[in-house]
């Protein structure tokens, strides 16, 4: 007789959020158990509805997405410009797959969840804002980057990057002449840069 499979409830609900993540809120329990190799019946035995693993595994409080983990850890490391440009990347692709998610959480609402219960968003902007203000305050104080607000810069950069996978995702892009998405985020770093960057340290000339 087989063994029943043991798996832990951070590893259903990892597959959970992969699939999820894949193929939206229409993703069935089915396939959220083949992920994870386990039978329906295991995810029912934890979670008592889909609208529960989903809730779950979407919760704010299970990670940090990978690009803030990133962003965090690169604090005074490397080039500053050109790593805002890569956090921007890695950004944007988290981005193209939140929010499809975030915008049917709002419009397909599950069977058996109440009216509220798919209302909050999947990364929390408070908490999400506050750790890349973080960071942006981190690089100030290190005297990598002038003196401002980092929580309104936080925003500007975020913000933009959002602008772009909504436009991706919910227009196609088509009839708004957008470029490259590597040009645009080099682009927008760069203009941010211009306004944040260091002030270059004068060389005091001699009068003979």
């Amino acid at each position: 007789m087989a063994r029943p499979v043991t798996i832990k409830d951070e590893d259903l609900l990892r597959a959970a959020r992969e699939v999820f993540l894949e193929r939206g809120i229409q993703a069935t329990t089915a396939e959220v158990a083949a992920r994870a190799g386990v039978s329906e019946g295991t995810l029912f035995n934890r979670f008592k509805s889909k609208a529960e693993l989903f809730r779950t595994a979407m919760s704010p409080e299970r990670e940090d997405p990978p690009w803030i983990q990133k962003m965090l850890q690169s604090v005074g490391k490397g080039d500053l410009e050109s790593t805002l440009v890569e956090l921007g990347m890695d950004a944007l692709a988290f981005f193209r797959l939140i929010v499809p998610l975030i915008m049917m959480s709002h419009t397909t609402p599950l069977p058996g969840a109440s009216p509220a219960g798919l209302t909050h968003p999947i990364e929390p902007p408070l908490r999400a804002m506050k750790l890349v203000a973080g960071f942006f305050e981190a690089e100030m104080r290190a005297g990598r980057l002038r003196p401002a607000d980092p929580f309104t810069v936080g925003r500007l950069f975020v913000a933009a990057i959002m602008n772009q996978a909504l436009l991706e995702v919910v227009f196609k892009g088509q009839g708004l002449g957008l470029g490259p998405p590597d040009e645009f985020i080099r682009t927008m770093v760069h203009v941010l840069w211009e306004g944040i960057g260091p002030v270059p340290v004068k060389k005091s000339s001699k009068r003979g």
